[in-house]
């Protein structure tokens, strides 16, 4: 086994040695440097208001309390948080591992790169070039200050994008063994492990959900294939469905049926991120006296009451990511503002709960239209000449660490927090935070170039890829040769349209975080769609140059 390995490896090229190693080296230099970068920000993680949610179930679990989700959110990345703080005693821990998972994403990030180029039967171009484009790629994913920031933050955008890049791949294996390799049995793996990472991602990021359905189309699609054994297809969905069911879903079902807000938090955010809308409904139904509606003329005129005046209250208090709504659901939400109040009109949890679900319905078929303008216009601020996807802002560390210890530090919050000595000393080391180079790992030349340069050529790149894609679709020549991976950019599109979707339905785009997690496989996307484009004007120059015979040409050779 070794012999003819080593006749190979000595038949080589010399040149094609010293490529191998010069690629090698630098992948090698460019993972080393987004090290130093992220190992050289201060230690302790940032957070924000959200993070109750998520750091609360560790925090009682390590007093011995029992392990309760909190706010609604998933139990996966609470559990993260235990393990990490079980096993190391300290919050500076979530920075290091969601670093080493940020340096591992862009390792799958080059891998699923050179992996790609193999859908290209008989490529033209040098794979050095696909490479070189592919180091650069990966230079600008994990230099950029944006990737940095999401790593360092103790929320779940830390880590999705690993797992949204690891799925990605799976889905790009998963073509090249079926329709390239041959391999029904490695197809199967890896269109099983597709679905498997679809399905854990949402609890991760809830927007992921219709994005785990678009993303595995290939997939699903497979199941449909006859010539295939309907035990392998089987086996490919089943399978991964009921192993994420069992140790992913049912779990999290578990550790939620004592969150005290469970009932209440999802409805309660659908109603308050749509407040001017339900609002409009209110006041018709109050006027029209619909027997349809189960609440009272006095119950209804109470609560549109409050809502106009929290409404109102809220607007001072609107920042940045709440801007195109010209208020501050978050207000609504969680401060002494609508749904506490509500309280005093509807006593119960439960009767909350149905009043916020009958109106979020009820206005979606009272007034579509209202309802579909608002998602419209979320959809408006992603698909345009300056993607979110890519922050090329600036902020500070300091803000942000004196914002959290702040948050920690209120009544209802530091006596839980107080019990556990590693939370107790990051709030200390917040309070600490001078601020000195907070804010000196944002590379100027990215930041103030490339960034804006790939928002501006989004969604001008998206639409050249769609008339690309159009174009293979038509021409069975490129169908041929270039149709495997017209799919794959096909699917990197659906990562951001599934996400875009249902946060349009049910949130806000306008917040930055649910665009910049996006990152990974938006610029591996844009990325993979330029290369398309080029492959396909390199093939189509190609086969115009060839030397055509003529039919009199034909006849005097024969």
């Amino acid at each position: 086994m070794g012999a003819p390995q080593q006749l190979d490896q000595e038949a080589k090229p010399s040149y094609l040695r010293v490529y191998t190693f010069l690629f090698h080296v630098s992948w090698i230099v460019i993972l080393g440097f987004a090290a130093w970068r992220r190992f050289s920000l201060p230690a302790p993680p940032l957070a924000d208001r959200d993070i109750w949610g998520y750091l609360s179930p560790a925090l009682a679990k390590l007093v011995g309390d029992p392990f309760t989700q909190s706010e609604g959110r998933a139990f996966v990345y609470p559990g993260f948080l235990y393990l990490l703080l079980r096993a190391f005693h300290s919050l500076n821990a979530v920075t290091v591992a969601q670093h080493i998972l940020g340096l591992g994403t862009g390792l799958l990030f080059l891998a699923n790169w050179r992996t790609a180029r193999r859908l290209f039967p008989c490529s033209p171009i040098p794979a050095f070039a696909h490479d070189l484009f592919g180091l650069v790629l990966l230079a600008i994913f994990l230099l950029c200050g944006q990737s940095t920031f999401s790593e360092h933050h103790l929320r779940p955008e830390g880590i999705a994008p690993f797992f949204a890049i690891l799925g990605f791949g799976f889905i790009i294996r998963f073509l090249l063994a079926k329709y390239v390799d041959a391999q029904p049995t490695r197809a199967l793996w890896y269109g099983g492990a597709s679905i498997a990472v679809a399905f854990f991602i949402p609890l991760l990021k809830p927007s992921y959900s219709l994005t785990a359905i678009l993303t595995t189309l290939p997939v699903w699609w497979h199941l449909f294939d006859r010539r295939e054994k309907f035990l392998r297809r089987f086996a490919m969905a089943v399978i991964p469905m009921c192993a994420a069911w069992l140790l992913l879903w049912m779990p999290n079902e578990r550790y939620a049926e004592n969150d005290a807000r469970r009932l209440t938090f999802l409805p309660a955010s659908l109603f308050t991120i749509h407040a001017p809308q339900i609002r409009t409904q209110l006041a018709n139904d109050l006027a029209a006296n619909d027997p349809a509606v189960p609440y009272s003329h006095e119950q209804l005129q109470s609560i549109l009451t409050l809502l106009d005046h929290e409404i109102e209250l809220s607007r001072p208090t609107v920042r940045h990511g709440f801007a195109p709504l010209g208020f501050n659901p978050d207000y609504l939400l969680y401060e002494d503002s609508f749904c506490r109040k509500l309280a005093d009109i509807l006593h119960t949890r439960p009767e909350r709960a149905a009043f916020y679900h009958f109106y979020f319905r009820r206005t979606w078929r009272q007034q579509p239209g209202a309802m579909l303008h608002k998602v419209g216009a979320q959809l408006a601020l992603f698909y345009n000449l300056n993607c979110p996807v890519y922050e090329h802002g600036s902020g500070t560390m300091a803000r942000t660490y004196a914002e959290t210890a702040e948050f920690l530090s209120e009544p209802n919050r530091f006596p839980l927090v107080a019990r556990v000595p590693a939370a107790a000393q990051y709030v200390a080391t917040l309070h600490a935070f001078d601020g000195a180079k907070s804010d000196t790992h944002r590379h100027k030349f990215l930041n103030k170039v490339v960034m804006p340069f790939l928002a501006s050529s989004y969604l001008p790149g998206m639409l050249l890829a769609l008339l690309t894609i159009g174009w293979i679709l038509a021409d069975a020549e490129l169908r041929a040769t270039c149709g495997l991976f017209a799919v794959v950019v096909a699917v990197g599109y659906a990562y951001n349209l599934g996400n875009n979707v249902a946060i349009a339905l049910f949130h806000t785009l306008g917040v930055g975080r649910y665009s910049h997690v996006q990152l990974v496989t938006t610029l591996f996307t844009q990325g993979l769609s330029l290369w398309m484009l080029v492959e396909v004007v390199v093939h189509k120059l190609a086969h115009v140059r060839l030397p055509v015979e003529l039919p009199d040409q034909r006849a005097a050779t024969s």
